[in-house]
């Protein structure tokens, strides 16, 4: 008899253990679900004012708190100068946010908690890209090439000037041909394929400026031509 009980009572403590370790795991689960979703109770931005250039990508950061709160709960919006900027994509939510100049001037951005009146601002100032937009020739004006060489043509561009904008052109291409099919770029190669001179220009298409180099192919036993 006191044997019997003496199972009955290890069962009742066994199953008391195991209500005890399922409640827990049953708590941490619950816990953790919990977590994911707790809304932010505040928010501000990283940078108060951020000045950019005209055509610049650009970020904008906010923090939520406490800091492990959902960001998920955040909306973006632009309130004044949508002419000035816009948003890269069309995702309006979440801790941060791509934009990209548009224009010279002013803009003002919101971040908001979905549901409430909590928000925060940046104000982001445009400035007019550099005027600057030249290119120079490297190396000499004029080139002796013997036939049959390949040789490469260089400019060097200010900052704001983009490789797709300079295109090359040959006045002669009897003379001298293209290396490849790209005709974009702040160098390019070329294959001298006869003798003659001719002249290759390098354009820059948004500003329709222009340098040019002078090209004189001559047989290869002129002893007068560039190494």
């Amino acid at each position: 008899m006191k044997k019997k009980r003496k199972q009955i009572g290890k069962s009742i403590i066994s199953l008391l253990i195991a209500a005890i370790l399922l409640s827990g795991m049953s708590f941490s689960v619950t816990t953790s679900a919990d977590y994911d979703d707790i809304r932010p109770t505040g928010v501000s931005m990283v940078v108060k004012k951020k000045t950019v250039k005209k055509g610049q990508h650009f970020e904008l950061f906010a923090k939520v708190s406490p800091y492990y709160a959902d960001d998920d709960s955040l909306v973006w919006s632009i309130v004044k100068g949508k002419n000035v900027i816009k948003f890269e994509d069309y995702d309006r939510y979440g801790d941060e946010q791509d934009f990209i100049a548009l224009k010279k001037g002013t803009a003002k951005v919101c971040c908001k908690i979905r549901g409430t009146n909590k928000k925060t601002y940046t104000t982001i100032v445009v400035k007019k890209a550099s005027a600057k937009r030249v290119i120079k020739r490297v190396g000499p004006k004029t080139r002796t090439i013997p036939v049959g060489e390949d040789f490469d043509l260089e400019v060097r561009k200010s900052s704001g000037v983009s490789n797709r904008h300079l295109k090359w052109t040959i006045k002669n291409t009897s003379v001298v041909r293209f290396d490849d099919y790209d005709r974009y770029g702040d160098d390019m190669e070329f294959r001298a394929v006869s003798t003659g001179k001719t002249k290759i220009i390098c354009k820059n298409k948004k500003t329709g400026k222009s340098v040019s180099f002078t090209v004189k192919v001559v047989n290869r036993n002129n002893r007068y031509y560039d190494d």
